[in-house]
């Protein structure tokens, strides 16, 4: 299954590339601290303060699963999945992937970088989510809290979005539902 061939957009050369979904591993953090973190430092992002060493050690039981996408052998995006615990607000007491976390590389965020290097790695990453769904026989459901920057982009998706959750930072929490999931795959 892995690693998984999928295509990224170049934007410098116009045409679509190779990129792979894989397990996440040790290098993928690497990655991070090495090109990842300097550059959202010196940013404005949501996620610039984010210790992913301690994000992904606490993230170390069978209910989560970590992969990372690499284009020309750097991490260009990373997802951490919780596949057993979540529940749909669409259709009650139904399983669903949680998406714990999705990011791009800051070089593929034209709020950082414009033109991004690659297009279409949060879409894949998203996809990705939604495979494992079926995957697991959720039947495509699958749901995240975003950070404010990015409900935009699951807005476009047609994601339900059901509004600020007290509960978990007050941030929106979006759900797709099993209808839209099998659309989003076609």
């Amino acid at each position: 299954m892995y690693p998984k061939n999928v295509k990224l957009f170049d934007v410098k050369i116009q045409e679509n590339v190779d990129a792979y979904l894989v397990p996440l591993s040790p290098k993928h953090l690497a990655d991070i601290k090495t090109f990842w973190k300097h550059r959202l430092d010196q940013s404005l992002e949501e996620d610039r303060h984010w210790n992913w060493d301690s994000k992904i050690s606490s993230k170390s039981t069978i209910n989560f699963e970590c992969y990372a996408l690499e284009c020309k052998q750097i991490t260009q995006g990373l997802i951490v999945l919780e596949i057993d615990f979540h529940r749909s607000r669409i259709e009650l007491s139904k399983n669903l992937v949680y998406v714990d976390y999705l990011v791009t590389a800051p070089w593929n965020r034209p709020s950082i970088q414009y033109p991004p290097d690659y297009k279409g790695v949060g879409t894949i990453l998203f996809g990705f989510a939604i495979s494992r769904s079926f995957d697991l026989e959720y039947k495509g459901r699958t749901g995240l809290h975003s950070l404010p920057k990015a409900e935009n982009f699951y807005r476009k998706f047609k994601v339900e979005d059901f509004g600020k959750d007290p509960d978990y930072l007050n941030l929106r929490y979006f759900e797709i539902s099993s209808s839209s999931a099998q659309k989003f795959i076609s």
